[in-house]
Parts: structure tokens; C-alpha cells; sequence
């Protein structure tokens, strides 16, 4: 055999190592949107005990009367791209991530903040006069994102929160999260966990400017706005 067909050959042989339909996420089922949070540490590597954090706001009442999914693409929540194993890893095909209740994660996410010691009362305004120790924010779901790159998972997911200021204009913030994780079969459920790291990353952000809030204190300056 020729050099050429050789090498027709190789690249022939290769796709069929690449992740079959059986394991490949599927585009016509949505992601479960499910939020699970990551376990909080309880041991080192070495078998001692990890040291207890202290929490953020302890006895702080967070108050989310609205949480939206403002995403421009809804329905969407990322793609995956397979690729020829060839020196110019040629892409293959592309699938869509499809989303499921953007709206039902958030508020998943939110309620999780009890670890950083707030007490989260969702879809009811909060008391007037505001009693102390407490934070009213209302939430929007701007952008969830993932995407395969090499044997990688990646994910984006963007917060936009307004503090109802006592007495003054509403205080807006945008909280960007990151997640990594490894691709071992396109399956939707490692989509699902890459996004979840990223959204956890974006509430921690916002648990940490809560506090602030909850102990009389400024925010800081805000970062540039997506």
C-alpha cells in the first residue's frame, strides 16, 4: 500500500475510536438544569481535619422577590465540537447543548447560599421598615455557556444581581463564574457539572458582596459589564 492510502487509512481507522452516538449527549433532550452544589471539604489529604470557615454573614436574611432568565438564547446552553484525532484536529460535527429551566437553576443556586450563612427567602419582598441585617437583591440569568475544547469542559455563566438600596437607587453588580471539568464521554450529565461549578463560582461572588452589605459596608467598585 502507497503512502497515501496509508495515511486515508489511519485517519479512517481513528473515527472509530471517537465516542459513539450511545455516548454522545443527546440533542433533543435538555439538560437537567439541576443545581447541585460541591461538597463542602471535611478532610485533608493527609487525614486531619479541614478547620471550620467561619460563615460570610451569619443571621443576614437575603430576600430574592424576582430571579429571571434574561439569557438572548434560551434554548441554547453551549455545544459540543468532535473532533478527527489528525494533527490540525479537523472538527468533525457540532451538537447543541439544549437548556432546560434557567429560571429553576438560579433558584436552586441561590437557596444553596444557607452554606455562607444567609437565610434566603425567595418571592416575597422584604418588610418595610427593612430591619437590620438584610439584603434584598433581585437576580437575572444573563449567560450559561459551555463548551468542549480537546478533552476539556468549559463553562461561563453570568449573574446580574440589583441591591434594592434603603432609601436610594438600586445598586447593580454582574458576577461571572468559571468551571472546568474533564470530557470523558460528551454526556450531558458532565455538561450539567461544569456549568454548576461555574454558576457556584458566580453566587459565591455575590454571597461575598451581600455580606458587605448585610454589615453596613460599600461595595466595591464594579467590574467592567459583559
Amino acid at each position: 500500500m502507497n503512502r497515501p492510502y496509508r495515511v486515508a487509512a489511519a485517519i479512517l481507522c481513528t473515527t472509530c475510536f471517537l465516542p459513539g452516538p450511545a455516548h454522545a449527549l443527546t440533542e433533543g433532550e435538555p439538560l437537567s438544569m439541576v443545581f447541585t452544589p460541591s461538597p463542602a471539604p471535611t478532610d485533608r489529604s493527609d487525614g486531619s481535619p479541614v478547620m471550620t470557615q467561619q460563615p460570610l454573614a451569619p443571621s443576614c436574611t437575603l430576600y430574592l422577590p424576582k430571579i429571571e432568565d434574561t439569557r438572548s438564547n434560551k434554548a441554547n446552553a453551549g455545544n459540543l465540537t468532535l473532533m478527527l484525532p489528525t494533527v490540525h484536529a479537523t472538527p468533525r460535527s457540532v451538537q447543541s447543548l439544549r437548556s432546560g429551566d434557567g429560571i429553576a437553576w438560579t433558584r436552586g443556586a441561590l437557596q444553596s447560599m444557607n452554606r455562607y450563612g444567609f437565610q434566603t427567602v425567595l418571592g416575597a419582598p422584604a418588610p418595610t421598615p427593612a430591619g437590620a441585617r438584610q439584603v434584598t437583591a433581585d437576580v437575572a440569568l444573563r449567560l450559561a455557556h459551555a463548551w468542549s475544547t480537546d478533552l476539556n469542559l468549559v463553562s461561563h455563566v453570568v449573574l446580574q444581581v440589583s441591591y434594592r438600596m434603603p432609601g436610594g437607587e438600586p445598586v447593580s453588580r454582574q458576577y461571572h463564574g468559571m468551571g472546568t471539568g474533564t470530557n470523558w464521554v460528551n454526556g450531558n450529565g458532565e455538561f450539567m457539572s461544569v456549568l454548576n461549578l461555574g454558576l457556584e463560582e458566580a453566587v459565591r461572588s455575590m454571597a461575598s458582596d451581600a455580606a458587605l452589605l448585610c454589615d453596613g459596608k460599600p461595595l466595591p467598585a464594579p467590574v467592567a459589564a459583559l
